[in-house]
């Protein structure tokens, strides 16, 4: 099986790093491709802008979808997304691994999602859900916190796990993703 790490923190000795460090050598002992990508250290740029497209298709307003759709359909996208969608092409199994931030991701991986997940390429109205593009493949986000459990329930002062993750794990299940449970670790 081919695993992919999607890493999200910026610190290279933090415990999320120490986990996916964990998990690739337990994958690859089992016989598993694992390959890494870690957001900060590779420096993604996660605000999407008109500057990432050199072959606009009206340069007097940027229109982010418009132009996804363009770039993939002539082959320019940036290189940084190229290499990212190739990563998750190649994975069977996507595992998302980040600190809960303000009862949210961190914004690094919304900007990653809003500039790998191509529209028009990687969605479109008719390929999407169980005709998504990642059908077949498994997502899971592995998350971190700064609180016991009893602090992500309903009610506690975290906020309940599930709610928090709710918009991500609903836009990889629109992208076609099988969406298994997350794993926290509080």
């Amino acid at each position: 099986m081919n695993i992919l790490f999607v890493l999200v923190h910026p610190e290279p000795t933090s415990f999320n790093a120490r986990l996916v460090e964990l998990g690739k050598i337990a994958f690859e002992k089992a016989g598993n491709s694992v390959q890494v990508s870690d957001l900060y250290a590779q420096g993604f740029n996660p605000v999407e802008g008109a500057e990432h497209y050199q072959d606009r298709i009206d340069t007097a307003a940027f229109s982010p979808l418009a132009e996804q759709r363009h770039a993939f359909k002539r082959g320019t996208l940036p290189s940084d997304i190229q290499a990212e969608i190739a990563k998750l092409e190649w994975a069977d199994l996507v595992i998302f691994q980040f600190p809960i931030w303000w009862h949210s991701i961190p914004a690094i991986l919304k900007g990653w999602m809003d500039r790998v997940f191509i529209s028009g390429g990687l969605y479109t109205s008719k390929m999407r859900y169980d005709r998504g593009f990642f059908r077949g493949k498994r997502a899971m986000c592995s998350v971190t916190s700064g609180a016991p459990a009893e602090a992500f329930v309903s009610g506690g002062r975290g906020g309940e796990l599930s709610e928090i993750l709710w918009s991500s794990q609903f836009s990889l299940y629109y992208m076609g993703f099988d969406v298994l449970p997350p794993h926290a670790s509080y």
